[in-house]
């Protein structure tokens, strides 16, 4: 169609071309929602925008970096914790080094290496594993399988509550352990007869001070035979002994002659006599010796237990003193049947104190030591920066970097900061443990301190982290809110800018329409 141009029709065209522009500009507001594209746009509102974005994008960059630092602090947190743990654990090794030499135990301890999963060799089901105590008590096992380990024997005994305790202690070779037998009533106590001699034989190189040589053939039963005579069982004794020496030995049925008399002292150190008139036997002295209630021990031992015998009549003091004999005649002197010897006292002897043990503490509380500075050298942090060996941690807290906040790190070491210079290889008297247990308290002491130095940074950053996060958004927020475009007002602009075209172009239409009809009536 061709267009007659005139004032109109160029007003009409000029309105058309604004309204497409406004159009445009309006589409293009409505779909990025925008309302300043630039500074040519509106320089106040854009710059302020800019510098609020701008400021955003900073913040994040710092949190970004504060969230490392609080990574830093986190890791060396736990690190602490597990010093702390370690620490906690080497006092533990101290109590028990120190209880080992202090009052000292009535313990037996076997030389061969036993842990809780080894299982007791040789046995058959129904084989039996019997201890009594001097109190009186006893603890018999009965086994109802061949693959019983010692872990669930211990089990057994120390919930029969005898007054004999077993437990699992360091070997005097690293990383093994022995199976020691321990009276918590300051009592002696047997292993009886009864028992398995294939039980037995797992406790090779048990030993007792005032007792019996230790062979598992000769005084224990053989498998699940009954004991003969000879098979007395093993006692482990710390109360002095008096044992008879008759060249034959001597049993229940031995005679003891009329006219024998026997004064001793009892375990509260009082004189008792037993005295004679008529003949008599070994098993009404060992009846009338028990009903004195007198704190000493008659019974029939194989003393030797190296070989079948013989058999011998042994005076003990349950109490752990010494056994006085103080007068004997007829059966019970020298050259009796009896034969009780010239050497009438049978002296106690001391409490054991296994400084092997001891040391086999310090050896682990050594281990410690060294896995204290590796967690130092290996502790976890980002960076590099490792706070636990001096090196120090700088923290922009804000966009505008003004004063970094400064993380001093501190160097730990066990010997140095920790003060954990006592080595356990030196666990030989009361006075080196001592100085570990002071130097480990003292060690958790400034292990704890550090934590809270630390702590208090963490605390301090995290709220500094937290703030900048909503400072963040609120920036964000407000720099897209002063360049956003109103929606529903574009929405309506543009509704308008449609109506407004589609008049223009009627306008057009009509205004042309008009100008052709004119010219045809002049034409």
């Amino acid at each position: 169609m061709t267009i007659l141009m005139n004032d109109a029709t160029n007003a009409n065209i000029s309105i058309l071309q604004r309204t497409n522009e406004l159009f445009g500009l309006t589409q293009k507001r409505v779909a990025t929602g925008l309302k300043v594209f630039g500074a040519a746009d509106d320089t106040t509102r854009y710059k302020m925008s800019e510098t609020m974005l701008g400021r955003s994008r900073q913040l994040s960059d710092i949190n970004n970096n504060i969230s490392l630092a609080l990574g830093t602090l986190e890791a060396t947190d736990k690190t602490l914790k597990n010093m702390i743990g370690l620490i906690e654990s080497a006092q533990t090794l101290i109590r028990r080094a120190q209880s080992e030499g202090g009052a000292g135990l009535r313990s037996a301890a076997p030389t061969a290496n036993i842990d809780s999963s080894t299982v007791v060799s040789g046995v058959s089901v129904g084989s039996k594993f019997s201890i009594t105590s001097d109190i009186g008590k006893n603890f018999t096992y009965t086994f109802n399988s061949t693959t019983v380990t010692w872990g669930q024997v211990v089990d057994a005994l120390n919930s029969a509550n005898i007054g004999v305790m077993a437990e699992f202690v360091p070997s005097t070779t690293a990383g093994q352990s022995n199976l020691r037998f321990v009276s918590i009533n300051e009592k002696d106590f047997t292993f009886d007869g009864v028992t398995d001699q294939n039980v037995m034989d797992d406790l090779v190189g048990l030993t007792s001070p005032t007792g019996q040589t230790f062979n598992a053939n000769n005084l224990f039963a053989n498998g699940l035979a009954a004991p003969t005579a000879n098979e007395t069982g093993f006692t482990v004794a710390y109360g002095g002994q008096i044992t008879g020496t008759a060249g034959a030995g001597v049993t229940g049925a031995t005679a003891v002659a009329a006219g024998s008399t026997l004064v001793f002292e009892d375990a509260s150190g009082n004189a008792r006599t037993l005295s004679y008139g008529a003949a008599t036997t070994v098993a009404q002295v060992i009846t009338d010796i028990t009903a004195m209630g007198a704190g000493v021990k008659a019974e029939l031992v194989n003393q030797t237990g190296g070989g079948a015998g013989p058999l011998q009549l042994r005076l003990r003091n349950m109490n752990g003193g010494d056994m006085k004999i103080l007068s004997a005649t007829g059966a019970f002197a020298p050259a009796g049947t009896v034969a009780f010897p010239g050497n009438i006292v049978g002296y106690a002897a001391p409490l054991s104190s296994n400084h092997a043990l001891r040391l086999a503490y310090g050896r682990q509380y050594d281990a410690i030591i060294v896995n204290l500075d590796l967690l130092v050298t290996n502790n976890p942090v980002q960076n590099g920066r490792n706070l636990l060996q001096g090196q120090n941690m700088n923290v922009v807290m804000d966009e505008f970097a003004g004063n970094p906040l400064t993380i001093s790190g501190i160097n730990i070491s066990a010997a140095g900061t920790l003060t954990m210079a006592q080595a356990g290889s030196s666990w030989t008297n009361d006075a080196n443990i001592q100085t570990s247990a002071t130097q480990a308290n003292q060690a958790l002491i400034n292990l704890r301190n550090f934590q809270a130095q630390f702590a208090t940074f963490n605390s301090y950053i995290k709220s500094r982290y937290d703030l900048n996060k909503a400072y963040q958004g609120d920036l964000k927020t407000q720099g897209d809110d002063l360049v956003a475009a109103d929606a529903s007002e574009e929405s309506a602009r543009l509704v308008a800018l449609q109506t407004r075209q589609q008049f223009a172009v009627q306008a057009l239409t009509i205004g042309n329409q008009n100008e052709q009809s004119l010219l045809r009536l002049l034409g």
